[in-house]
């Protein structure tokens, strides 16, 4: 199932809310989870690896 562009535009905008209300210092760690918690929903560690691969691929260690 793809998601629509306003269901990713939601969810961009509910991560952005969040990262914001919880403050800088917090946001690894909620990313961290988040990521953690959508993999073990995913079901699926191969596509978790790919996707992992994925987000990083282009971004320095500057950026990250």
């Amino acid at each position: 199932m793809t998601m629509t562009d306003h269901e990713r535009d939601a969810i961009y905008t509910a991560l952005c809310k969040t990262m914001t209300r919880l403050g800088e210092p917090a946001t690894p760690l909620f990313l961290a989870r988040f990521a953690l918690l959508a993999a073990e929903r995913l079901g699926d560690a191969g596509v978790a690896q790919q996707l992992i691969a994925d987000a990083a691929d282009g971004l320095t260690p500057e950026q990250a």
